[in-house]
């Protein structure tokens, strides 16, 4: 079978790509990537460190589905290690967010962690979901 939408010759390696979060699982109203807890995050965003005034839960949602999103794409990595790669994608999956990626990255980081504390309580009880 010829697939010439591919532009590979048989026998080429295909180019290896880092996953990233579809914005769906990022920044829309269905986009609750596994295990996202949005209520945790929505109770708690106006008193994180990084929280600026005039911005609101539409601000700050899509980064944390992002971060979320990215910690189940990269768990093998460390947040310093896909920053850039992270910072690169912002625009594209920010939905309505209004902010930059020097603002989001913040949340997103938060909700890396807060995966990681998930993720290791489920270890801890016999669940690796």
């Amino acid at each position: 079978m010829h697939n010439d939408h591919l532009h590979q010759r048989r026998g080429d390696k295909p180019q290896e790509r880092a996953p990233r979060p579809r914005p769906a699982e990022a920044g829309t109203e269905d986009g609750n990537a596994s295990g996202f807890d949005e209520a945790y995050y929505q109770s708690g965003y106006r008193d994180a460190p990084y929280f600026s005034s005039g911005r609101n839960w539409r601000d700050y949602a899509p980064a944390y589905r992002y971060g979320h999103a990215a910690r189940a794409n990269h768990r093998d990595q460390r947040f310093d290690d896909v920053e850039a790669e992270l910072a690169t994608h912002w625009d594209t999956v920010k939905a309505d967010s209004r902010l930059l990626w020097a603002e989001a990255r913040y949340a997103v980081r938060d909700a890396w962690l807060h995966f990681d504390a998930g993720f290791q309580a489920g270890c801890a009880r016999g669940r690796h979901d």
